[in-house]
């Protein structure tokens, strides 16, 4: 009877160990899907941020050297509409 008190015992512990070593390795696989979820969320939302600043300053280059054009092509034509209306008086 005590041997197999003792054996039951023996068995109960190993039980125990196993149980929470398969607790431990649960948390520890939980936890790394967690640090790796929210890492490549981090990266992923960091990577939007900038292409959307690359583009917001590719959009403003854009509009401004169009600007630009615009500008220098009036700038030019009233010149030369200046140089007729001298040239004519």
């Amino acid at each position: 009877m005590k041997n197999l008190i003792i054996g039951i015992l023996a068995l109960l512990i190993a039980s125990c160990a196993s149980v929470g070593a398969v607790i431990d390795s649960t948390k520890s696989v939980a936890t790394g899907v967690l640090d790796m979820t929210v890492g490549t969320v981090s990266r992923v939302v960091s990577a939007v941020a900038e292409d959307v600043a690359d583009t917001t300053a590719f959009v403003a280059d854009t509009a401004a050297g169009t600007v630009k054009a615009a500008a220098d092509k009036v700038d030019s034509e009233t010149d030369q509409l200046q140089s007729e209306e001298e040239d004519s008086e």
